[in-house]
This record gives C-alpha cells, sequence and structure tokens, in this order.
C-alpha cells in the first residue's frame, strides 16, 4: 500500500485547545486518527500534517482548523512524502519511506520531520529576503562608506531576524527529538535517517549562521549610526559654547566700546 503524506505550513500559530477532528491520539503534537489509514497532525507552530486523505478532505480539515488559526500565510508552503507500508524493517530513500505498519508512534515520527522540513523552508526564504538587505550594509562597512541608511530599518532588520530565531527555538524547537521517541526508542535509527535525509540539521545550521551574520551586521551599523549622531550632537554643544563665549567676550570688552 502507498500513501502520502502532505505537512503544510497554514499560519503563524495554532492554539490546540478544543480542537477535534476525531479519534484523539496525542496531545504533543496533538494528533487524530479519522480512519483507516487516515491521520491528521497538528503543530502548534502552524503547520499541520496529513496522511491517507484526498484534497478535499484536506481542505475540509483546514476549514475546520481556521478558527483556532492566529496570522494565516497568505501563501502556503508544501511538503510530502511517499510512505510504503509493508513487511521489513522502516527504510528510508529519497522522498520515500517504506514502514512495516502505519502506526502511531511512526505517523508521529513521520511528521514531526516533514513539519520541521517545511517550516525551514519558510524560515529560509525569509532569511534570503533579509539577507538581501542587508547585503548592501556588509558591502558599505566594508569600503567604509556610511550612506543614507535610517535607524528604523536597521531596527526592522534585526527584528525580523529576532522573530525568526524565537520562533525556531521557542515554537519548532528543531534540535529536539519528539516525545513519542521516549516511548518508543526503537524508532530513533528510523527518526535519524529522516532526519539526515531532510538535511534538517544542516539546514538549521546553516539558517542560524545567517541569522547571526545578519544581526551582528545590522547592529554594527546602528552601532555607527548612533556614534555618527552622537558626534554630531557634541559638535552642536561645542558650537553652543564657543558661541555662548564669543558672547560674552563681546559683553565684557566690545559692547562698552560701542555704549
Amino acid at each position: 500500500m502507498n500513501l502520502t503524506m502532505i505537512a503544510t505550513s497554514l499560519c503563524e500559530k495554532i492554539r490546540t485547545k478544543g480542537i477535534e477532528l476525531g479519534e484523539r491520539t496525542s496531545h504533543l503534537p496533538l494528533s487524530f486518527r479519522l480512519g483507516e489509514n487516515q491521520w491528521v497532525v497538528v503543530f502548534r507552530f502552524g503547520v499541520v500534517a496529513t496522511v491517507g486523505l484526498n484534497e478535499k478532505e484536506r481542505q475540509d480539515v483546514f476549514s475546520e482548523l481556521n478558527p483556532f488559526m492566529e496570522n494565516p500565510h497568505a501563501v502556503q508552503k508544501s511538503e510530502d512524502i511517499s510512505i510504503e507500508i509493508g513487511e521489513g524493517l522502516d527504510e528510508v530513500g529519497s522522498e520515500q519511506a517504506k514502514i512495516p505498519s502505519l502506526s502511531r508512534e511512526r505517523v508521529l515520527v513521520v511528521a514531526d520531520i516533514l513539519a520541521k522540513s517545511v517550516m525551514l523552508e519558510r524560515y529560509e526564504a525569509v532569511m534570503s529576503e533579509v539577507f538581501s538587505e542587508a547585503e548592501p550594509l556588509a558591502e558599505r562597512l566594508m569600503t567604509g562608506l556610511r550612506g543614507k541608511v535610517s535607524s528604523k530599518e536597521l531596527k526592522k532588520t534585526i527584528g525580523a531576524t529576532l522573530l525568526v530565531q524565537q520562533n525556531m527555538i521557542g515554537r519548532v524547537e528543531v534540535h529536539e527529538k519528539p516525545e513519542v521517541l521516549w516511548e518508543h526508542p526503537e524508532l530513533e535509527k528510523f527518526f535519524v535517517r529522516l532526519e539526515d535525509e531532510y538535511e534538517i540539521k544542516e539546514r538549521n545550521d546553516a539558517l542560524e549562521k545567517k541569522l547571526r551574520l545578519i544581526n551582528t551586521t545590522a547592529e554594527t551599523q546602528l552601532g555607527l549610526l548612533h556614534n555618527s549622531h552622537s558626534l554630531r550632537v557634541e559638535w552642536y554643544i561645542v558650537i553652543l559654547i564657543v558661541f555662548e563665549i564669543l558672547l560674552t567676550l563681546y559683553e565684557m570688552f566690545l559692547k562698552p566700546h560701542f555704549s
């Protein structure tokens, strides 16, 4: 038997309390069995994985989840994997997983990897845009040019990187293994092979390096901007002091001669 699991990034966050789609099989992540070989796994960071559902059934599930979504994405991103069910051991191939049964624990393991992969894809797209904006800043620093960059733009760039970092650490928890592995340690090798196939660690490390680079570049430029403003204020103060001294000298020595 061949089935397809699809993970779709729907929104920034899903409130899982109150969601009822079928027979609940786990709480973290929230998962439901809808029928024979039909599953839905809901992740709080806005991703929903389905297996054994046709497109209409998937859209019906999304409609039921709509009231629980925060900040829905205008453009949804999806990733899928072909699941072959048959006798033998758990195996992982290119965009395919072979498993002996579509058990709850195997559904949760595959869904975890697919959900992380689709979220990394979203973050990679976001950071690609931010990186393209930060690149000119790095060029200015390299050439010694300051250019006209507002602190508002720099703070926006820093804010974007911090938001992605917060989501990666606080919501997605890319480095964390799914809780189901504590109950079924025999599936850890299967999980690791899936993780390697989708290059989860490598993509996450590359994204973190890019985040650090963008953040450092923006903070450096912002520091230079503040220093420039401080220097300008100091010159204003010096000019005012000199003007006040000249005015005092005028009052003391020159004004009496004109009186």
